[in-house]
């Protein structure tokens, strides 16, 4: 697979970084997974999804050479690159199971944790993993269970896309971000990330978020496809917007959320907005 330029030229500053900075060997491998894997790059919104391989668990030495690593990504390109740094082996156990180590969170900074987000990497590396450098992904026997992955599925729309729908409710126009292209991510956000895990939900497969939402527009009733296409519109920069009015917009997208988090876990979200 041929990776988009920007994906490419992050992977190979990140591994030009690594064998400058890094003590020899630790870095055993560098896979891919996220949007890019099924075959989507949004240029204004994607950012690169890794898992990077270790030889053995840093110690602080170690991990204050990654974190400079880290640091020079970042101001080398907006882009941004996030991931764990985990042994080969943790892979083939429940990311439950395993202990803490380095990651790249969205801060852009590097932060020893265990990550309840790891059963989503793992699953999307073990079905589409891209291969940067290292042993192929296919080989690694990455620990995969789907019944473990909808339960995690399940528990994300309850807690932090539960958060965002009771958020929009109290929200109104003048609480949007003033940023513009911060706003247009906010709102195609949370159209698109919910979809993308009732998705998962209703089809058992993973996908990317501009997939999800097509997928959407034949899925769910026509009530939704304005919001829909309008969530899709704004992740890709496109123009010729359905809607005139900010309230409306947001009032479509307040709707939607709380739908999506009902449906996918059966429990209505309060949804009574600000006046």
């Amino acid at each position: 697979m041929t990776l988009p330029v920007p994906v490419q030229d992050v992977c190979d500053h990140f591994l030009a970084l690594a064998e400058r900075e890094l003590p020899a060997g630790l870095l055993t491998g560098l896979y891919l997974h996220g949007g890019v894997v099924f075959g989507e790059w949004a240029p204004r919104e994607s950012d690169v999804d890794f898992v990077a391989t270790l030889a053995y668990r840093p110690g602080p030495a170690e991990v204050e050479a990654l974190r400079g690593v880290h640091a020079q990504m970042a101001a080398h390109s907006a882009v941004r690159f996030d991931g764990p740094h985990v042994l080969a082996a943790d892979l083939a156990s429940d990311p439950r199971t395993v202990p803490p180590m380095p990651e790249v969170m969205f801060t852009r900074k590097l932060e020893v944790v265990a990550s309840p987000s790891w059963m989503i990497v793992w699953h999307e590396l073990a079905r589409a993993g891209i291969t940067v450098t290292g042993p192929e992904q296919s080989t690694l026997g990455v620990w995969t269970d789907q019944e473990a992955l909808r339960d995690y599925t399940v528990g994300n729309l309850d807690t932090y896309w539960r958060r965002n729908a009771e958020g929009l409710a109290r929200a109104t126009p003048a609480d949007l971000p003033a940023d513009e292209r911060e706003r247009d991510y906010l709102l195609s956000h949370c159209v698109l990330g919910s979809v993308r895990l009732h998705h998962l939900l209703v089809t058992g497969e993973m996908t990317a978020k501009s997939r999800a939402g097509r997928w959407a527009l034949t899925h769910y009733d026509e009530r939704w496809h304005r919001v829909l296409t309008e969530g899709l519109r704004l992740r890709d920069g496109g123009s010729g917007s359905g809607y005139s009015d900010q309230a409306d917009l947001l009032r479509d997208v307040r709707e939607f959320l709380a739908y999506v988090v009902e449906t996918g876990t059966g429990r209505p979200v309060v949804t009574k907005a600000v006046r």
